[in-house]
């Protein structure tokens, strides 16, 4: 990690210490607000499992020097996959050419190693001064009107001579005053404040919200009423937690508003079917009840604010 952190770009920000998702997206606030409104909202098809072995092992060789550290990382990446046969009695082995394996260890570092060049390239050769902002192998890059597709073609060409393309379905280029983008499950789109000043506008988009129901809806449901409460209101707690940590950023304040909503009456009426249904719904399960009896974290309503520059 040292060695890779002397050279990676600073708007890289998966895997890394002291980076973070939405130090991300402040970058691309800060962008915007510099008028860099047209944005590439890149997908990699299938990153991981498509980075070349042998140009990867070349860069790596640009800073370790050692011997053994090289063959061994060369035999990690090169270890066969073992695959199951259709009819899951025999198992077959392949070799392997090509990519990193997804929660090995030092995949983060090799992925984020691979995709370096195209950072400084884009941040740093670009005439047009576009930002790419990567976090792993999601990316946007911001750069001004008119400027997207060339742009676009410009970076297609890199990837593809590296052995990696673009996903043609899911990728777009987007005026960000028109329409918004959704990044490492934050929701960004372009508004007028009371000021009628323009912002971009960040808050937890709406399959990240779903993705909170879902969660809660698991462990409140009609076949978690035989367990204790304490237990209960502890797993929600736990989910809750860390939703919020994640999230508490920005204009998240309204969407906070409306996922307490969501969770309170959840839980409410999980307690209300546990119960036997005997008391008022709301009359008794109120949401003081809620948080000093039964112990439910409340969401923090105020603005977590990250003033980006313009």
């Amino acid at each position: 990690m040292p060695i890779g952190e002397a050279d990676f770009h600073p708007h890289s920000y998966a895997y890394r210490p002291k980076k973070n998702a939405q130090q991300a997206m402040d970058a691309i606030k800060e962008a915007a607000l510099q008028g860099r409104t047209e944005v590439i909202d890149a997908d990699l098809s299938g990153y991981f499992d498509s980075i070349p072995h042998r140009p990867l092992l070349r860069l790596v060789a640009k800073r370790v020097s050692d011997g053994s550290i090289l063959r061994l990382i060369k035999g990690w990446l090169r270890a066969p996959v073992v695959e199951a046969t259709e009819d899951k009695r025999r198992q077959r082995v392949c070799a392997n050419r090509q990519g990193t394996p997804q929660g090995g260890v030092i995949s983060p570092w090799l992925a984020n190693l691979y995709l370096n060049g195209l950072d400084h390239a884009v941040n740093e050769q670009c005439e047009q001064k576009p930002r790419l902002v990567r976090y792993a192998d999601d990316f946007v890059i911001a750069c001004r009107p008119g400027q997207g597709v060339k742009l676009m073609e410009r970076t297609q060409r890199w990837l593809e001579r590296r052995g990696l393309k673009l996903n043609g379905e899911k990728t777009r280029l987007v005026n960000l005053t028109k329409e918004g983008i959704n990044f490492l499950g934050f929701g960004m789109t372009w508004r007028k404040g009371k000021t009628a000043k323009s912002y971009p506008h960040v808050e937890p988009n709406a399959k990240s919200q779903a993705k909170l129901r879902k969660k809660l809806g698991q462990h409140l449901n009609h076949w978690t009423l035989h367990e204790p409460v304490p237990e209960t209101v502890q797993k929600v707690n736990r989910v809750v937690k860390g939703w919020i940590n994640y999230f508490h950023y920005a204009n998240s304040s309204a969407v906070f508003t409306q996922m307490q909503h969501h969770t309170r009456n959840r839980l409410r009426r999980w307690l209300w079917r546990k119960h036997g249904c005997r008391k008022g719904l709301f009359k008794h399960y109120t949401n003081e009840r809620l948080a000093n009896h039964y112990g439910l974290n409340p969401f923090p309503l105020w603005t977590k604010w990250r003033r980006a520059t313009s």
